[in-house]
């Protein structure tokens, strides 16, 4: 199974928010792996993420949750939310690395607004894992 890019996934998004339902049903697709897709805390060992997951997160608005936000570059060339209340970039989260459960994270994401992956902080890493792990998943075939 080929690996998809984030650029890719991106360059046909309005096929697979038609294709939604049947990729969640169809476990081939759904654990179509994703490049850089992934879950790692320090207490936690590293997660896949795979295109059916990410599709879940996204289409159901739980890992863009900065999209009403734009980001300014901060530093270490991490970016950063700025104040609400501006015009937002939609960013799309597809990879979390924290340094503990109670700790600030640095995440990949897909910035829509110009076509980029962003490093971004995110404050709260709690929320983002317990709906990555609430999620509906096919039954994984054996190869």
């Amino acid at each position: 199974m080929p690996i998809l890019r984030i650029q890719d996934i991106f360059a046909n998004f309005q096929f697979y928010t038609e294709n939604y339902l049947s990729i969640l049903k169809n476990p081939q697709s759904y654990y179509q792996p994703v490049t850089d897709a992934c879950i790692h805390f320090a207490i936690l060992s590293e997660q896949k993420v795979y295109l059916g997951d990410l599709l879940q997160l996204w289409l159901g608005d739980k890992w863009t949750e900065h999209q009403e936000q734009q980001l300014q570059q901060g530093e270490a060339n991490f970016w950063q939310p700025v104040q609400q209340g501006q015009k937002g970039n939609d960013i799309f989260i597809f990879a979390i690395q924290g340094q503990g459960v109670g700790k600030h994270a640095k995440a990949l994401a897909w910035s829509q607004h110009d076509a980029q992956v962003r490093e971004i902080y995110l404050d709260r890493v709690l929320p983002y894992y317990f709906n990555f792990i609430a999620l509906e998943r096919p039954k994984h075939r054996a190869a």
